[in-house]
């Protein structure tokens, strides 16, 4: 598929999926972060329907009211594409997302990644195809991961396509990779089901109107979740 030009005026959409189980201030920092530094006109938090890798993920209605719940911004969005599919009983793969959000606006989209995801993006569905659809942002460390890419095909990929000059991002709607350093943000999901688990402390780490969730709700209160 070849490049498309002349993208320059086209919204900016960042696209972050996940299992958001739950939503914590750390997906919140990365959202805000790439807001504000790389100007994105909307950024959508796309909870994960049925996974791919088999975890065992809390019910769709409460990831997706805790996400909506965190929605403190008028540029964040939630996507329920994915948690629609699964209602069919399909699974949550990257690819389908990205052509789903490519062919149903003309816009700039940017899936965004941790770096140390891309170590592995070759166990992905069509992996090769995913820049045919949005350009990657990695989210990368104050260590980067980057320089440890050890498969020749991914390590291919990332110096065909790396781009250090955002605007040009902005002039094609697909085919970038853009590595985005942030701090590191010491925040999992599986270490805040722990903590609630066994009744710890949160308020650093979640925004009181989930923490509230989870207490009303009574999550997270036995183990058998992965992050």
């Amino acid at each position: 598929m070849k490049l498309e030009n002349n993208s320059k005026d086209l919204p900016l959409i960042g696209l972050f999926g996940g299992a958001y189980d739950p939503i914590h201030n750390g997906h919140l920092m990365i959202a805000q972060d790439l807001i504000t530094k790389l100007d994105l006109d909307k950024f959508f938090f796309i909870p994960t329907g049925i996974s791919v890798t088999k975890k065992k993920l809390t019910p769709s209605n409460h990831r997706l009211n805790m996400i909506n719940l965190a929605l403190n911004n008028k540029k964040l969005k939630v996507s329920t594409y994915e948690l629609e599919k699964s209602i069919n009983q399909e699974k949550s793969f990257t690819i389908d997302t990205l052509k789903y959000f490519f062919k149903k606006n003309n816009t700039i989209n940017f899936f965004i990644m941790g770096s140390d995801n891309f170590l592995n993006i070759n166990t992905w569905k069509n992996w090769k195809e995913l820049l045919h659809y949005s350009h990657i942002i990695l989210i990368d460390r104050e260590i980067s991961k980057l320089s440890l890419i050890e498969d020749k095909q991914i390590k291919e990929l990332y110096d065909r396509h790396i781009e250090e000059d955002f605007h040009k991002l902005k002039l094609k709607r697909n085919g970038y990779i853009y590595k985005h350093h942030i701090n590191f943000i010491n925040i999992t999901s599986s270490g805040i089901r722990e903590r609630v688990r066994f009744n710890e402390d949160v308020s650093d780490i979640l925004p009181i109107e989930i923490e509230t969730y989870i207490k009303d709700n009574n999550l997270y209160k036995t183990s058998g979740h992965e992050m």
